[in-house]
């Protein structure tokens, strides 16, 4: 009971202050402008503003403490110092996600165009990410891939490569589960041929390469020449490529949809995921393929079955038409007979 008491006190001592700093802030905005240094009194209203919306933290006034970290923002955007107020503005995004993201998100916005306003594209292209993410976990992919590829394009407005590269993947992952193909096969494409340019990500290329072969095997054989230029542009950009596993693998895939054998199917990609470990993504891709050769199989299965039951019924009438032709012959026989009497 003591200590519950205890934080009860102490709450409402971090209220006070919160209160006090936000009435401080107010009054050093209606107070007069000193001479020579008219911006004096903002930058301690800013000051003010930040200290009342931390103290509303620690009291969990998720609310007031973004109103108060809004203010602070504001006044900075009229001092003209856009990234102070996008630090403000992504600091009450913070706090406003406890209790309303739909606002977080414009807060987070809004510090994205300030940053982008002094040329903070890397930190622009972080928020933006933690936008995507965000989306990601609320299932709503359509607008997490939107996001991821804004926040590729911020990091690539800063040169960082690497950060840009990491949110097209994200990008494709997921059009790839949206069936977009080959939007996602370039991507991979892409970012396996950019990580030929450096030794520390070269040895990533053959994945990015092995996951844009399996797009273009999902996308149905129309899109197989595609890929067979594609691996082409691979080995040209590594030699080593064309005797990996991967390259041997997709090009082995590609043999077998011909010929529509489904149980050599299952034991080449078996085969393959003992020696290099195929993740739930790949396998789904893979499940994309087996259907198109399950298809290729039935539909052999149909023609052929149609194709016996021409051949039949062709049999068939040929041999009612024999029956007939003897039914025939007899007649006219007993017709002969009778005209000879």
């Amino acid at each position: 009971m003591a200590e519950m008491m205890g934080v009860s006190t102490n709450t409402k001592e971090w209220l006070k202050k919160a209160e006090h700093h936000l009435q401080n802030a107010e009054r050093q905005i209606m107070s007069h402008v000193i001479p020579n240094a008219p911006n004096i009194k903002f930058e301690d209203a800013t000051l003010a503003y930040q200290r009342a919306a931390e103290a509303y933290r620690v009291c969990e006034k998720w609310q007031e403490a973004c109103d108060a970290y809004a203010k602070a923002a504001d006044i900075q955007v009229k001092l003209g110092c856009p990234e102070e107020a996008a630090s403000y503005a992504s600091e009450a995004a913070e706090t406003m996600v406890k209790v309303n993201p739909a606002d977080a998100i414009t807060f987070y916005r809004n510090a994205i165009s300030l940053l982008c306003e002094v040329g903070k594209f890397g930190t622009a292209g972080r928020i933006q990410r933690k936008l995507a993410v965000w989306y990601e976990e609320d299932r709503n992919f359509d607008e997490a891939i939107d996001q991821f590829r804004q926040a590729s394009d911020y990091y690539l407005g800063d040169n960082m490569i690497n950060q840009s590269d990491l949110c097209l993947l994200k990008c494709a992952y997921y059009q790839g589960l949206m069936e977009e193909f080959e939007d996602a096969a370039e991507i991979y494409a892409t970012v396996g041929m950019r990580c030929l340019d450096s030794n520390l990500t070269k040895f990533n290329a053959r994945e990015h390469f092995l996951r844009c072969g399996l797009l273009y095997m999902a996308g149905g054989p129309h899109m197989h020449n595609k890929l067979k230029r594609k691996l082409m542009d691979f080995k040209t950009g590594d030699a080593s490529f064309a005797f990996s596993r991967e390259c041997l693998f997709l090009e082995n895939l590609m043999a077998m949809h011909g010929s529509s054998d489904i149980h050599q199917f299952a034991d080449h990609v078996y085969n393959f995921d003992n020696v290099s470990h195929l993740d739930s993504w790949c396998l789904e891709m893979l499940y994309e393929m087996r259907v198109q050769i399950q298809d290729a199989f039935d539909e052999k299965q149909r023609a052929y079955k149609q194709e016996q039951e021409r051949v039949k019924a062709e049999h068939e009438a040929e041999e009612r038409e024999k029956i007939e032709a003897k039914r025939r012959a007899r007649a006219e026989a007993k017709e002969a007979a009778k005209k000879g009497r």
